[in-house]
């Protein structure tokens, strides 16, 4: 899954026309990925009894942002100082990068079953990470000029498959009770309670 998630990004980048598109590509891809990411530490906490690790949420959640913040100024600079943000924008998704081999690090748990749903939401996010890193330009001189517009990320085949994984059960009580609470949302709560729940 991981594989045709970057091989389609990448093919997408150079088969389109100039723009900076790929800003709301990246924007979107991070609205999913980054609670993704947080959802496994906290069915990890619960596996294991124990409090969800708040300082790596927090700091993934700070990374994410910092990406989409400097991906919006790279996008709008002038190309003479568009190279020392995108370093900038570079060093942060190393960063995010970093934040999900440690999620990796600590998801470990007794539970067979348990550990088994976390290792295909590892998978499953890991895809997202390398999306994040194939939109992005090369931070070249004029590289501006070599933006390639992408169609949007399917946010809602992605949040489609990690709710189904997220949700089928495992035997462990604890873990089959909080699952269902964490699933991805392609709508906000406003939109979700508007129409009864038939957009999700």
């Amino acid at each position: 899954m991981k594989k045709v998630l970057v091989v389609v990004v990448s093919l997408a980048m150079f088969s389109t026309a100039c723009s900076t598109a790929w800003v709301s590509t990246l924007d979107s891809i991070l609205a999913a990925a980054a609670p993704a990411l947080i959802n496994i530490l906290q069915i990890v906490a619960v596996a294991n009894g124990k409090p969800m690790n708040s300082n790596l949420a927090a700091k993934i959640n700070a990374d994410a942002a910092a990406i989409k913040a400097l991906a919006a100024d790279f996008a709008k600079d002038s190309s003479g100082s568009a190279p020392g943000v995108c370093q900038q924008l570079q060093a942060v998704v190393s960063a995010y990068q970093t934040d999900q081999a440690l999620v990796l690090q600590v998801a470990q748990v007794s539970d067979s079953n348990a550990q088994a749903k976390i290792t295909l939401l590892a998978n499953l996010v890991a895809g997202t990470v390398q999306a994040i890193a194939a939109v992005i330009p090369s931070c070249q001189a004029n590289a501006q000029a070599s933006f390639k517009a992408l169609p949007p990320y399917s946010v809602s085949n992605f949040s489609d498959h990690y709710n189904s994984i997220l949700v089928a059960p495992t035997g462990n009580a604890a873990v089959d009770a909080v699952t269902p609470t964490l699933k991805i949302h392609r709508h906000s709560k406003l939109v979700r309670a508007l129409t009864f729940g038939q957009l999700q």
